[in-house]
């Protein structure tokens, strides 16, 4: 039996399902969810989408019917309640925080549907990954596709969904992932009208005035190695203070360092509360999960990400430096 038929088949002996993605939500798993909720309802599903933080101002257009709901004290007992979880772009089961602890405790039955490499699916009933998509969305059209339910223009607000995904996790059809069915989905999920100048403002433009600020903190704290092979920059907390802006607002800094001419190798560390975030982007020579799982972290070949504790900051550069230096003089 092959992984989309035993997802109908979990789907179609459940009762209340939850539908989640991680921490810091993105556009691929957020579309993914809405898309996928959107699907369970128009065939009469008790669901519930259940995050564990706040969707990101640049994408609440996705949401605009208030469908996800943020997990609190007064969502225990409907996680507790259902008997299936659904994750969309997990990659680690940790990141959703106590309603991943809520549905172990209850051995409540889940699913994980992701193109990021797992660090360990063993609490799945069911996980559906390939590392090879483009987007998360893009496996959600292909199990539409599989159910016949692509063959003629889809609602407007799951196309929606699943456009902005995939141009989410895409750069907007720039990354080394994007095949010509990447294009195809997007020519069919167009026919909904859709308005891709609309996804493409939300996403990537719109910009406070705040991440200017802290982009130019940004600027004046890049390094350089490697001859400008590998760059990276650290975003303090006294950085986003001095510019009275967000953690959201370092998103897509590694890329932006990775655009320099000549770096084929980037990563941004961020300052949190208790620890620093490092996310790495790689311009497709050299991976870079394989970095990034050195700290417990891991992601795509190419756009990876971990966490290191705050005492480690000084040391885990000089690691970081030192495993890209042996990539780059190793040729891998």
């Amino acid at each position: 039996m092959d992984h989309w038929t035993q997802l109908s088949e979990l789907i179609s002996k459940s009762h209340k399902i939850i539908l989640s993605t991680h921490i810091d939500p993105d556009g691929d798993g957020l579309g993914s969810e809405i898309a996928f909720y959107l699907y369970l309802k128009s065939i009469n599903k008790d669901v519930t989408i259940l995050n564990i933080s706040d969707t990101p101002d640049k994408y609440k257009f996705l949401d605009e019917n208030n469908y996800i709901n943020i997990f609190s004290e007064d969502f225990e007992h409907v996680v507790e309640e259902s008997d299936l979880l659904i994750v969309f772009d997990l990659g680690d089961f940790s990141r959703i925080g106590k309603i991943g602890d809520i549905v172990i405790d209850n051995n409540i039955k889940s699913v994980n549907i992701d193109h990021h490499h797992l660090k360990d699916d063993s609490m799945y009933e069911l996980s559906i990954v390939d590392t090879k998509s483009p987007s998360t969305t893009y496996m959600i059209w292909i199990y539409l596709n599989e159910l016949g339910l692509a063959e003629k223009p889809l609602e407007h607000e799951m196309a929606l969904a699943l456009y902005s995904g995939l141009v989410n996790d895409t750069g907007s059809f720039r990354y080394s992932s994007v095949t010509s069915e990447s294009h195809l989905m997007a020519a069919h999920l167009l026919k909904s009208k859709i308005n891709p100048n609309h996804v493409f403002s939300n996403i990537y433009e719109n910009i406070s005035l705040s991440k200017i600020k802290l982009k130019a903190e940004l600027i004046d704290s890049i390094k350089m190695f490697n001859n400008g092979q590998v760059a990276y920059a650290v975003i303090s907390e006294s950085m986003f203070t001095k510019t009275n802006s967000n953690h959201t607002a370092s998103d897509g800094f590694s890329e932006f360092i990775r655009g320099i001419k000549g770096v084929e190798i980037a990563f941004c560390i961020t300052e949190r509360e208790n620890e620093y975030k490092i996310s790495f982007r790689s311009d497709g020579k050299y991976s870079i999960n394989d970095i990034a799982g050195l700290f417990g972290g891991g992601g795509h070949y190419f756009a990876a990400g971990c966490k290191i504790k705050k005492n480690d900051l000084n040391s885990s550069i000089e690691k970081i430096l030192n495993e890209c230096n042996r990539k780059i003089n190793n040729g891998n």
